[in-house]
C-alpha cells in the first residue's frame, strides 16, 4: 500500500469512530480556538482498562478544547494491538510499542508529520535533533518517540536480597558500591544454599529469572555486549561474540551447582513473582523497577532491609567500565502515531501539541499547579503529600492523583527550570533506585543505533532469521542447562553450524547494510 505523505485520509472505522471527516491539505489549518466539540479516539497500551476521566485527563481536555476517549487496551494489549491492525480498526491517534510501530508505517497506515510540523512547535522545540533519528528513510516522519532523549539512570543490574546480603557479608560490604565478580557471585550463591537450604518449608533459590523480563539482556551486560557482535562496522549475532561463550559458562555452571532456579524455563511472570514474595529467593537478575511490588510486599511482612537492591557483576576478566547494563533507546519505549483513519486533524495537531510542551509534561508527569505543586522560593516543589505518596509506593500514588497514568511524548531529562520532567522517579528517587543509579552509573549506551535492523518481511533472509530465531531460542536453555561444559560446547558449536546452514550469513549482510545506511542517515 502507497505510504500517506501529506493528507489525513478520512475513514470510518467499524467500532470506535462515530463519524468521518474529509481530507485536509496541511496549509487548511487556521489558528482558531479550540472547538470544544472536537473529539478522538486513542489508543494507549499502558491504559490499562483505565477510562480518560480522572483529574489529569480532565485537565487536558480542558487546555486542548479536544474531548479523549481512549479504548480499553484489556489485559493483552499487544493483542489488542494486534486485532486493530489486522482488521485495520484503529483509532485517530496510536501508542505503541516502538517495535511495533513498522508494521503501520509500512502498510501505510500513518500520516506523515513532516508537512504538520509548523503547526507543532512544541515538538520541534522539545525533540529537537531527534526528529531525525525518527524519520523513516524516506525521510517522512510517521511517528514520534515517547520517553525519548538521553537517560543515564540505571536499567538493569543483578537484584539481591539486601537482608540475606548482610548476613553473608556484613553491612558494611553490601552497602558498598564496590562490584561483585563473577567468583564471588557464586560464592554467595553458595553460601547462600548452605545456610539456607529450605525457607519456609520450601526449597531456597539461590537465583532465578524471569523469561518475560530482559534476564538475557542482564547477562549480556554483565561481559559488555550489546545487541549485536560488531567488528570494523559489520554486524554478526551475538552468539559469534568471544564473550558470549564465556557468559554462557557461567550460566551452566549455576544450573549444574545447583543454583540457578530449576524451574528458570518456565519462569513466567506470576510464578516468578510468587517466588520473590515467598522470601525464599535471593538473587535475581532484571531492571529494578520490575519488582517493585516484590519490594513493597517483602518489607511490609520482613522488614525494612527485605528487599532486593541492585549490584554489579563483572563477567571474568570484565572491569567496572567495560560492563553493558544500561541499554537505553533514546528514541523512546513507545511509538506514538497520527493513522489514516483520523476524524480531526486540527484538533490532533492541538493535543499532540499541547502534550509535547513542557506545559504538558509536567500536567502529565507533576499534576496541577496549586493542587500538586507549588513554586517555592522560585522552585518547582511537590506537594508533601504528593511525596509521600510517590516515596512510599509509586503505582498507589498514580490510583490516587492519576499523575503519571497518562505518559505520552515524554523526554527525558530536565525542563526549563531545571525540575525533573518525570517527577516521581527523579525529584527524590526511591532507595532501589537511588542504589542501582549510583551502582550502574558507567554503563548507560544507547540501543537506537541497532534498532529495526532485521530484513523486509516477505523477504527469503526473513525467512532465514525466523528459523534461525527458532533454532537459537530451542538451543539456549539446552545450553544452559547441559549436564558437564563438554555438553555445553557440543551444543554451542551445533548451534553455531545450525545457523549458518540456515543463512546466517546471508542474514548479517542484511544487518550490516542497514546499520551502514542508518549510521549515514544520522550523520554520527
Amino acid at each position: 500500500m502507497k505510504k500517506i505523505t501529506i493528507t489525513g485520509i478520512c475513514a470510518s472505522s467499524l467500532l470506535f469512530l462515530l463519524s468521518a471527516g474529509c481530507d485536509k491539505e496541511a496549509d487548511a489549518l487556521t489558528d482558531a480556538s479550540p472547538a470544544p466539540e472536537a473529539e478522538l479516539v486513542l489508543f494507549d497500551k499502558n491504559s490499562d482498562r483505565h477510562a480518560f476521566d480522572d483529574r489529569i485527563a480532565q485537565e487536558i481536555m480542558k487546555r486542548t478544547g479536544v474531548k479523549i476517549r481512549v479504548i480499553d487496551s484489556t489485559d493483552d494489549h499487544a493483542k489488542k494491538d494486534e486485532l486493530m491492525y489486522t482488521y485495520q480498526d484503529y483509532p485517530d491517534i496510536i501508542k505503541v510499542d516502538l517495535k511495533e510501530i513498522s508494521k503501520y508505517q509500512d502498510s501505510g497506515y500513518l500520516i506523515n508529520l513532516d508537512p504538520w510540523l509548523p503547526k507543532l512547535p512544541a515538538v520541534t522545540e522539545m525533540y529537537g535533533d531527534m526528529l531525525n533519528r525518527m524519520r523513516d528513510q524516506d525521510g517522512n516522519l510517521y511517528y514520534l518517540g515517547n520517553w525519548y532523549g538521553k537517560d543515564p539512570d540505571a536499567v538493569l543490574g543483578f537484584q539481591i536480597r539486601y537482608d540475606y546480603l548482610t548476613e553473608l557479608v556484613g553491612r558494611e560490604r553490601a552497602d558498598s558500591d564496590e562490584p561483585f565478580t563473577q567468583e564471588e557471585f557464586l560464592e554467595l550463591l553458595r553460601a547462600f544454599s548452605e545456610k539456607y537450604p529450605e525457607i519456609n518449608g520450601e526449597p531456597s533459590i539461590p537465583f532465578t529469572v524471569c523469561l518475560d523480563y530482559s534476564w538475557r539482556a542482564t547477562m549480556q551486560g554483565m561481559y559488555g555486549m550489546k545487541n549485536y557482535y560488531e567488528e570494523d562496522g559489520q554486524l554478526f549475532h551475538l552468539a559469534r561474540d568471544p564473550n558470549y561463550l564465556q557468559m554462557l559458562t557461567f550460566q551452566n555452571r549455576m544450573y549444574r551447582e545447583g543454583l540457578l532456579d530449576k524451574e528458570w524455563v518456565v519462569n513466567r511472570t506470576a510464578l516468578y513473582q510468587d517466588k520473590l514474595t515467598s522470601g525464599r529467593v535471593f538473587s535475581t537478575a532484571c531492571a529494578y523497577w520490575d519488582i517493585a511490588p516484590q519490594n513493597s510486599a517483602l518489607s511490609a511482612q520482613y522488614g525494612d532491609d527485605a528487599f532486593f537492591a541492585c549490584y554489579k557483576v563483572l563477567g571474568e576478566n570484565m572491569t567496572a567500565d567495560q560492563t553493558t547494563y544500561g541499554g537505553r533507546n533514546s528514541i523512546g519505549w513507545d511509538a506514538i502515531a497520527v493513522t489514516d483513519h483520523c476524524s480531526d486533524m486540527d484538533a490532533a495537531l492541538r493535543v499532540i501539541n499541547f502534550l509535547a510542551s513542557e506545559e504538558g509534561q509536567y500536567l502529565m508527569l507533576w499534576g496541577i499547579e496549586g493542587e500538586d505543586w507549588d513554586y517555592v522560593d522560585d522552585v518547582r516543589t511537590p506537594s508533601q503529600e504528593n511525596l509521600s505518596l510517590f516515596t512510599r509506593d509509586i503505582y498507589q500514588a498514580t490510583d490516587a492523583t492519576g499523575i503519571r497514568r497518562w505518559l505520552w511524548f515524554i523526554k527525558n531529562g530536565n525542563g526549563s527550570d531545571g525540575s525533573p520532567y518525570d517527577m516521581m522517579t527523579k525529584y527524590q528517587p526511591s532507595r532501589e533506585a537511588a542504589l542501582a543509579n549510583r551502582r550502574m552509573a558507567t554503563d548507560y549506551w544507547d540501543t537506537s543505533r541497532y534498532m529495526d535492523l532485521d530484513p523486509p518481511d516477505g523477504s527469503e533472509e526473513a525467512l532465514m532469521l525466523f528459523n534461525i530465531d527458532n533454532i537459537y531460542d530451542k538451543a539456549v536453555p539446552r545450553m544452559i542447562n547441559a549436564g558437564s561444559e563438554e555438553s555445553m560446547l557440543e551444543l554451542y558449536n551445533k548451534l553455531i553450524q545450525d545457523m549458518e546452514m540456515e543463512g546466517l550469513a546471508d542474514v548479517e549482510a542484511v544487518w550490516t547494510d542497514n546499520y551502514q545506511k542508518r549510521v549515514e542517515q544520522w550523520r554520527e
